[in-house]
Formats: C-alpha cells, structure tokens, sequence
C-alpha cells in the first residue's frame, strides 16, 4: 500500500509536534553562536502564532499515518499595494526525510485556495543554510529578495577611514533629511527598484531624539549615516530579539563616491562599539539581494540567517 501525505487544517493537538519539528530545523542550521538561540530555548512565541493561525483558519499540516511531518502558517496582509501571503521562518517546518514531499504537498494544497482569494504574491523566509528548500522554492518559481544577518557584536576595523564619524545632532536634521532622500533615490534606482518610504523633516527629527544616528563627514561634507534602534521585544519575523541591536527604520547609505574607503566599516565599528558598551548582545541588519553593493558588505561583516523569497503569480490566472 502507497503511504500518502494528507494535508489538512492544523488543529492545537498539532501544536507540540510541530514544535518540535521546527526546533530541530532551527538547531540544523542556525546553531551558530552569532544567532540568537533564545528561539529553540524558548517556544512560547511560537506556540502563541501557531494558535493563532489555527483560529484564524490560516495554518495547515501535513501528515503521514497520522504523525506530524511538516506544517505551514501564514498572514495575509497588502505588500506594495498587493494582497499578499506571508509565511514567516516561524511558520513552517518538516521532518527533513520527508521535506521536498512535504513541502510541495503542502504548498499545492495551500497555494491554491490563495489564487482563489485574488492573493497573487507569495512570500516566505526561511532559513539562509537551508539549501533543500531554497532550490524547492526556487523550482516552484520563487527569487530572493531579503536577507536578515546577524552579528554577535564583535566586529574589528583595523584602519581608519578619510572621515570624521559624529553623533547626529538637531542641528543636523536637515543634512539628514538630505542623504535619506537621497538613498530614497539610490534604492529606486537599477538594480533594486525599491520604492522606500519618505521622511519628513518633522520624522527626521523624531529620529534623531530617539534612535542613536551616526553621520559620517570628510571635512564638512555629510557622505553617509549608520542608524541603530535597540529592540525593545522579540520579533518572530525578522527573528531578533529583545535589547538587540537593530540597523533599521532608515538603516545605512554612503554616497557613491565615497565608497570603498573604509567608510562603512567605520560606521559599522562605531555601532558595534556602541552596542558592547551598553550590553547589546546582537546586531541584526536587513538587506534587499539586489542591492549589489549593500550584499557584499553587509555579508562580509554579518552571518545571514534567514532568506525571504517571493513569487508573483500571473494576474489573469482567474479570467479563465
């Protein structure tokens, strides 16, 4: 008799194997001492969001003889002005003898009541080391599109750039507000396409006074910024965790013509000095795959852990 996987709606009685299938998963490729390891020491978080996607019918499991052998969990939620799914790395798992079965069972099941929703953008994270499933996905039609990195704090600059490196200020606000504009136009640019959110000059200020903004400066012209927010709870989607430090919100850019002069490491050394100072275990930064310069730096100083990956599915598949 042909054992088959049968895919249905995740019940709670789902939830403890599934946990300890998605703990496994993460011991075999993120047990690096630069990830955070909070995430398999600790499962509330993941037990929180498997119940409730269970209640919110957005949650299915895959099973062989009735043993859990893969899940999978989603949000729906609009993504530059599309309907989109999103599977976060918390939301899915299989048992890795199984896991191309389970994985293509468990995305032709789900995927389908997605298209009949009108929801035509895909997205997952999963796991950076996790090359089975990336070639999974990529075979069903999948790209990257963002990675999240980590760092545990311990990064070392040998040389010093051409540039003074300040505390951003008030009376800074406006030089600020210019270099974000102008990364705004660097992201929009070829080859990331990225339309990024803008800025007041009102939240530019905001910014300044909350968050720790670092303005690089080759005598008095402003080439580049580094920003760092401290985490202030843990979040399952980029996997960071509590007093983390995270280079985010408007993140780092240096001007075209000032790269490749030891500016970015130095911006990087002034955060992670920073962060060591105040007992900031972790530094998580966020980057698009197609930013070409941003993929070699930020790989270089940081270990990535997860991979999101999207797929935008044809639009008139519904007219037939």
């Amino acid at each position: 008799m042909i054992r088959e996987i049968e895919v249905t709606n995740m019940e709670d009685s789902d939830i403890n194997e599934a946990k300890k299938i998605w703990v496994r998963q993460f011991e075999l490729y993120c047990d690096n001492s630069e990830f955070p390891l909070h995430w398999k020491q600790d499962t509330e978080l993941l037990e929180k969001f498997l119940a409730e996607r269970i209640k919110n019918q957005s949650a299915v499991v895959a099973k062989l003889d009735n043993m859990v052998v893969g899940f999978l969990a989603y949000d729906e939620f609009p993504f530059n002005g599309e309907n989109t799914v999103f599977c976060p790395a918390i939301g899915h798992s299989a048992i890795e003898e199984y896991k191309e079965s389970v994985y293509l069972k468990l995305y032709k099941s789900i995927s389908q009541e997605w298209i009949n929703k009108n929801i035509f953008n895909h997205m997952w994270t999963i796991f950076f080391n996790d090359i089975n499933l990336k070639n999974i996905l990529f075979d069903l039609g999948y790209g990257s599109y963002l990675i999240d990195a980590f760092n545990d704090c311990n990064i070392e600059s040998g040389e010093k750039s051409i540039c003074d490196i300040r505390k951003a200020t008030m009376e800074n606000a406006n030089v600020l507000y210019e270099l974000v504009e102008e990364s705004n136009e660097y992201y929009a640019s070829a080859p990331l396409f990225l339309k990024r959110d803008r800025f007041t000059k009102e939240e530019i200020e905001e910014i300044i006074l909350k968050r720790n903004v670092f303005i690089a400066w080759h005598e008095d012209i402003p080439v580049g910024f580094i920003n760092l927010s401290i985490a202030d709870n843990n979040n399952f989607i980029d996997m960071s965790i509590k007093n983390c430090g995270l280079i985010d919100e408007i993140g780092a850019y240096i001007k075209l013509e000032y790269r490749n002069k030891k500016i970015g490491i130095e911006l990087l050394k002034i955060v992670n000095d920073y962060c060591k100072d105040f007992n900031v275990p972790y530094i998580h930064v966020d980057f698009e795959t197609a930013n070409l310069y941003g993929n070699k730096f930020w790989k270089k100083h940081f270990t990535p852990m997860l991979l999101s990956m999207r797929r935008p599915i044809n639009k008139d598949i519904n007219d037939r």
